[in-house]
């Protein structure tokens, strides 16, 4: 491993712990106006990320000249391509760093919630701006690979949410007592080994059936598919299916 994939590593490092951190206080800053319906609400929440946001972007900072310092080339033309996407996401920090100092200055309501929503605009513009600004780097002719990460994502996202539940389904926020669990709240023994023994026939077929699907159609879809679809959907089947497949016929293929 030479010092260039050494450094990749360490701005991969650097990244992830500011799109980790920084991502909270983004989702605290948008969330502001939808949960806090108080001034007093909207201050907890503030205060939750208070002492830590000013640190959380230092990863961003230390990102940014990590790049800089070791891949310039690279740092000068992300900042030229994504350079008006880069200055309203600065913008949109700064309105928010200062709307976080001066919030507290006044007592008065309308003067707080003109900052909230500086905060609320600067939280969900950077997490947009990031968005296309990275989205832009996704590695051209691999999108089978950027495909298969972003359902990796959604399942291992979807697989948090389950085993955070296990053994509970519904949680009751009223009472422990009342929480429904894969004991409490299941089908009888004989319901759920006759439909084991269902699953265990036709899942397996119904995903042999979907994968072969999805097989057959693997292939792109051309100017002149969609050409064929297009000439399809606009045939009259209501007159008769003969002379409709034969207008269609006319339609999509050329006269020999």
């Amino acid at each position: 491993m030479d010092l260039n994939t050494v450094w990749f590593i360490l701005i991969t490092v650097l990244f992830t712990g500011f799109f980790v951190l920084e991502g909270f206080d983004y989702g605290a800053g948008i969330l502001l106006p939808f949960l806090g319906k108080r001034d007093e609400d909207r201050r907890a929440i503030i205060n939750t990320i208070g002492p830590v946001w000013d640190g959380n972007e230092v990863w961003m900072i230390t990102a940014g000249g990590a790049l800089f310092a070791s891949f310039p080339h690279v740092y000068a033309t992300l900042f030229s391509g994504a350079y008006l996407a880069l200055v309203l996401m600065l913008l949109a920090l700064i309105a928010r760093g200062v709307a976080f100092e001066f919030r507290s200055k006044r007592e008065d309501l309308a003067w707080r919630g003109r900052w909230d929503w500086a905060i609320f605009v600067g939280s969900l513009a950077p997490a947009l701006l990031w968005e296309v600004a990275v989205g832009s780097l996704m590695r051209q002719g691999r999108r089978g690979l950027a495909f298969l990460m972003g359902s990796l994502t959604i399942v291992l996202a979807t697989v948090m949410v389950f085993a955070g539940l296990y053994p509970r389904i519904l949680i009751s926020t009223l009472n422990p007592a009342w929480t429904l669990t894969i004991h409490n709240a299941s089908s009888s023994p004989y319901t759920l080994k006759v439909m084991t023994i269902v699953a265990l026939i036709f899942v397996p077929i119904v995903l042999a059936y979907q994968i072969w699907t999805y097989s057959i159609f693997r292939k792109r879809i051309g100017r002149q598919a969609e050409d064929l679809i297009y000439r399809a959907s606009t045939v009259d089947f209501s007159t008769s299916p003969a002379t409709a497949g034969s207008r269609w016929a006319a339609r999509s293929w050329p006269a020999s």
